[in-house]
């Protein structure tokens, strides 16, 4: 079990990185909550690749004006690993602003259930909001369900959310077979390429290191 809280105050800015690769006898869960005043900078990135079960909660309040959230997070699951995500964001204060990105890519029978909510309070205005969910899913026993949620108490804001929920283009792996690859690592290097927008918000080139060779590892039992 895991449990996180941080407390930004005024101007300041906290990256927190979380890499998870269990063992899959493993029930792992966590909760995390970020209290952010005036223009703090409140960074959150979150790689599961391990347990059989991981709960993960992720609660991020923007309590100060100008206060800015970033909730990244990178998923692969295979066998019956299965992983159930709650990311949340509460803007309080006015000007404040989040971004919410989580990518999932899921083989066998394993199975995400992921929840977000922004929510924007009547007198938080001038606010920024951004919430999307991709998912692709290798066979056809792997299964998401996906729930982003607005919740907006004023006019005055910006928001967005979406998911989506596919398989590989098979396009895509007819042209790199034909560029030379085989199939398997024309898969290989799809799947790198779909988590490469959250990789290269990465700061620290160490953990980035140690996020995408977890992840190769993984891609290896791919067929």
């Amino acid at each position: 079990s895991q449990v996180v809280e941080a407390i930004l105050k005024e101007n300041a800015r906290i990256e927190y990185i979380t890499v998870q690769n269990f063992s899959k006898s493993v029930y792992n869960f966590c909760k995390r909550n970020a209290h952010v005043e005036q223009n703090g900078i409140m960074y959150w990135t979150d790689c599961s690749i391990g347990s059989k079960f991981t709960q993960s909660l992720t609660l991020t309040k923007l309590n100060g004006v100008g206060a800015e959230s970033r909730s990244l997070s990178v998923i692969f699951g295979d066998s019956e690993q299965c992983f159930d995500i709650y990311s949340e964001t509460e803007h309080a204060a006015s000007k404040t602003i989040c971004n919410m990105l989580t990518k999932v890519v899921l083989n066998d029978k394993a199975k995400t259930v992921y929840r977000g909510l922004i929510k924007i309070n009547p007198n938080a205005v001038n606010c920024g909001g951004y919430q999307k969910d991709d998912t692709i899913l290798l066979s056809e026993d792997a299964k998401a369900d996906v729930v982003p949620n607005l919740e907006i108490c004023n006019n005055d804001v910006k928001c967005t959310h979406g998911a989506t929920i596919s398989q590989i283009d098979e396009d895509k792996i007819f042209y790199m077979m034909s560029r030379g690859l085989n199939e398997t690592d024309a898969k290989n290097a799809i799947i790198e390429g779909f988590f490469d927008p959250i990789m290269v918000k990465i700061n620290d080139n160490m953990i980035k290191k140690q996020i995408m060779e977890s992840i190769s590892q993984r891609l290896k039992n791919i067929k």
